[in-house]
């Protein structure tokens, strides 16, 4: 069963509410409170020194256990185990000549060098001053508590630093719920190498509906993704909502601009994480395995290969089953739940006359011309 919790938007409001909850008195009753209480119990009823010999508890620790019950109205929870940390931790303390040394080496001399490479170079200045050495794991405390990190700077030609602005990226929220096709694509890019040449084919595919695209290009930029992009939007039988995409440069500059100024939502996975994009993942496995090595002969001329490659897509969205859609196509399922008066391409044809030999028609009338 999924709980949800009320208050997640309130950053902090959680932490407090779990923190409160935790020290609430018979919120947690432990074990070892439970026994206390026993003791305690079996010490009215049966005097000092029946406890002393059958739990050996001191009277100067039952007086203290009977006067916390006794303050917290009886209750158990009271006599829980407290935090057995020291009130003075001892802090890490490190030589400032040490310090500076390391701040040298890892920023002046080669920016972010590991404490594996510090650790030789800091033994010969240590025995030169007569310093005590220290270890490798004490290099790399140093360098996390003391944050010493170089951050690349970019410099213009006339010798001045510019500043980097780090651009937040929207992730998918998780409140985000698809219930209509368009509502959300994910897109990504195959890179192939293959007969002395490398291209990269980019996919896109509705979480939804299940309806595809894809095309070969032979660069591996912004430019390109974003004419994918206005391919994409031609070819897919409704207007598109949101996507998202990897951390891949090809999707930023001119993409991302392209996005922003037909203002549709462009949310960014999180790295390393691929199962989040999982759709388009899943897709990338098919049709490569269904297509892509068996055809890559082609791959030479890009435009032999999308040409061949727009015949598999249109066979993958009128005819394929999938397993997604309980064994109909993307369009079969579009036309099942009356979303075909919403597509783009079929304004044209007379709604009476709708069914899956006329779309697939007109879906290779359109995917002829990109």
């Amino acid at each position: 069963m999924q709980i949800g919790f009320k208050y997640s938007a309130c950053r902090g409001f959680g932490t407090l509410y779990n923190y409160g909850l935790r020290h609430k008195p018979n919120y947690m009753i432990t074990k070892t409170a439970e026994q206390r209480v026993k003791i305690l119990l079996f010490w009215k009823k049966h005097g000092f020194e029946a406890v002393g010999e059958a739990f050996g508890a001191k009277r100067s620790t039952l007086f203290e256990w009977w006067r916390t019950y006794k303050e917290s109205d009886y209750k158990a929870g009271s006599l829980n185990p407290k935090s057995q940390a020291p009130i003075n931790k001892r802090k890490r303390a490190y030589h400032h000549i040490i310090v500076s040394e390391i701040k040298r080496l890892r920023i002046d001399i080669c920016p972010n060098m590991g404490k594996g490479k510090i650790k030789p170079e800091l033994d010969i200045f240590c025995l030169k001053n007569n310093l005590p050495t220290i270890s490798e794991s004490t290099i790399g405390r140093i360098i996390n508590d003391k944050k010493i990190y170089h951050h690349r700077q970019k410099v213009s030609h006339f010798g001045k630093i510019k500043p980097i602005k780090k651009q937040k990226k929207e992730r998918k929220p998780d409140s985000l719920i698809v219930n209509n096709p368009g509502d959300f694509v994910e897109i990504d890019t195959i890179v192939k190498f293959a007969w002395g040449v490398k291209r990269y084919i980019l996919t896109a595919v509705d979480v939804n509906s299940r309806y595809s695209f894809a095309l070969a290009y032979q660069k591996h930029d912004s430019a390109s993704a974003k004419d994918f992009f206005e391919k994409l939007q031609q070819v897919f039988p409704y207007p598109i909502k949101s996507i998202q995409t990897d951390n891949g440069s090809e999707f930023h500059l001119y993409f991302r601009d392209y996005l922003k100024q037909i203002k549709i939502k462009h949310y960014w996975n999180y790295p390393g994480r691929p199962y989040r994009n999982g759709h388009i993942e899943k897709y990338n496995r098919t049709i490569q395995e269904e297509f892509i090595d068996w055809n890559e002969s082609l791959l030479e001329n890009t435009d032999k290969f999308n040409n061949k490659l727009i015949d598999w897509l249109i066979n993958y969205n009128t005819k394929r089953r999938h397993w997604g859609l309980n064994l109909i196509s993307p369009v079969d399922y579009l036309i099942k739940n009356n979303l075909v008066s919403r597509m783009m391409w079929t304004n044209t044809m007379l709604k009476s006359e709708m069914n899956g030999i006329l779309i697939s028609k007109a879906l290779k009338v359109i995917m002829r011309k990109l």
